[in-house]
């Protein structure tokens, strides 16, 4: 993940339980959807490698896992784009 703001946290969302979503500047936006635990809150500053919290199966999830997304305005872009 690179730095950004933490926009939202929410812990129980109905689809995407425990939801996180990063604004990183210039548009671009990350989310992190059906995490377990949330370690951040809104408005906080994070760090490329800091620990946001843990993946689980929270909101409507068959298994545990991480789901992410990455967007640039309103236009969606595949995330593994930018993984390493």
């Amino acid at each position: 993940m690179m730095d950004g703001e933490v926009t939202l946290a929410e812990n129980d969302m109905y689809f995407t339980g425990g939801t996180i979503i990063f604004d990183h500047g210039h548009g671009i936006s990350t989310l992190y959807m059906h995490m377990k635990d949330i370690d951040v809150k809104v408005g906080q500053k994070i760090k490329q490698g800091q620990i946001v919290g843990t993946l689980g199966q929270s909101g409507r999830a068959t298994g545990p896992h991480l789901d992410i997304r990455l967007n640039w305005f309103d236009v969606k872009l595949d995330p593994a784009s930018i993984l390493n």
